[in-house]
């Protein structure tokens, strides 16, 4: 009975070492992003991380993402800065539609509705990005263009992803001194894995295998 209990496999020990990986993830990629200008690279290192070690079971999360952050680093950190450049942009759009509805325009308050629906573009794109960045070799404008292209293909799963963005940011900003942000940027990526995955799948060459040999991770 004790030797099962302390058994490595055993499923407590197997769920604990789990939630420690995410935890551990969600720190690097807190470290990661801080000068705002990575938060980009962090993002593909640890979707990355997530989806060959915590999703397909492969050894060493924090030693891949380290080497996914690396690797990505000057290409993350361009499509970063387009991507603020971009959301100051938009939300200076806002803030210009807010004042005009406020000034009491019906058609301008139409607008903005439809503003905020087409916003489902642009976050969509951006939770797409960097995770097609952790599994393909792009420049800045390749990816952006890339992005763009699969977003509007798959339009249904890229809107699921960025509203799961979208929803793992609101609560760790509501929630934050509970220290959910120990566990919402690893579950996101994690999360969206099964969305993405798929669509990824489409576009990676299968690779020349021995008979009988096991499929690469990216290709299970």
């Amino acid at each position: 009975m004790f030797r099962s209990f302390f058994n490595p496999e055993n499923p407590f020990f197997r769920f604990t070492g789990r939630v420690l990986d995410i935890m551990v993830l969600s720190v690097l990629w807190l470290v990661c992003s801080l000068p705002i200008v990575t938060i980009g690279p962090a993002s593909a290192a640890l979707y990355y991380s997530c989806a060959k070690c915590l999703r397909h079971q492969e050894s060493g999360p924090y030693r891949n993402f380290l080497s996914a952050f690396r690797q990505n680093l000057k290409t993350g950190i361009g499509a970063t800065v387009v991507f603020l450049l971009l959301a100051v942009l938009l939300d200076a759009g806002y803030l210009f539609l807010v004042m005009a509805a406020g000034a009491g325009g019906t058609a301008w308050g139409v607008v903005r509705i439809m503003y905020l629906v087409l916003l489902v573009i642009p976050v969509s794109m951006a939770s797409c990005a960097f995770p097609l960045l952790s599994r393909f070799t792009y420049t800045v404008g390749g990816l952006l263009s890339n992005s763009l292209r699969l977003t509007f293909r798959h339009l249904p799963r890229m809107a699921a992803a960025g509203a799961l963005t979208v929803t793992a940011v609101i609560l760790t900003v509501l929630f934050w001194y509970y220290g959910v942000m120990l566990l919402t940027p690893a579950l996101c990526a994690l999360l969206s894995t099964f969305l993405l995955e798929p669509v990824f799948r489409k576009y990676t060459p299968e690779e020349e295998l021995e008979e009988g040999a096991e499929p690469p991770w990216y290709l299970r």
